[in-house]
């Protein structure tokens, strides 16, 4: 019996060993494509990440230049309103000199000028030519000039102490890191 079963049984070991070669060669075939074909996503996300980090790097090369852009144009703007400043309390305290020793004279618009006890005679005289019921333009004294200019002048300072107070509380939020960019000294 074994000798009629076993050229059947090698015609069977080799039939299945041929198509156990077969099989394994249609397999790697087909494990051949899937690797083209997953080369070929691979190049395309490659491809496609490279094209993201490209534009990312151009938006953050722009926001860079935008920022440098904008912190010079701050320095300048700094710059030219230090030096407008400057020049404003030079020109104040050049006019508060001239109105205290009387070089220059302020004048003020007065109209139905009416002063009690007195009459028209010394009402002219004190008015710089107003007469009463008139308009017309008064000078002040030094002293009265330099007080009304020191009363103007102090409104600037309070203007500045309140610029000066929300620059410090911008900075002040900005160490906090609640909002963007830096203080410069001063």
């Amino acid at each position: 019996m074994w000798k009629t079963f076993l050229p059947y049984a090698l015609v069977a070991l080799l039939a299945a060993g041929a198509g156990f070669g077969c099989e394994h060669l249609i397999a790697r075939g087909e494990l051949a494509e899937l690797q083209a074909e997953h080369s070929k996503d691979n190049e395309q996300h490659a491809n496609d990440l490279l094209a993201i980090s490209r534009a990312a790097l151009d938006a953050e090369n722009r926001a860079l230049d935008a920022h440098a852009h904008a912190a010079s144009d701050v320095a300048a703007i700094d710059v030219q309103l230090t030096t407008e400043r400057l020049a404003h309390e030079a020109d104040n305290e050049k006019n508060r000199a001239a109105i205290a020793d009387g070089t220059r004279r302020l004048r003020i618009a007065v109209s139905n000028f009416t002063a009690a006890g007195t009459d028209e005679a010394s009402f002219g005289a004190g008015a710089s030519g107003v007469v009463h019921g008139a308009s017309g333009y008064a000078e002040l004294s030094p002293a009265w000039g330099a007080a009304l200019f020191g009363i103007f002048d102090d409104a600037d300072n309070d203007a500045r102490a309140k610029a000066d107070y929300l620059q410090q509380y911008v900075c002040a939020l900005q160490r906090r890191g609640l909002i963007e960019g830096e203080c410069s000294p001063g």
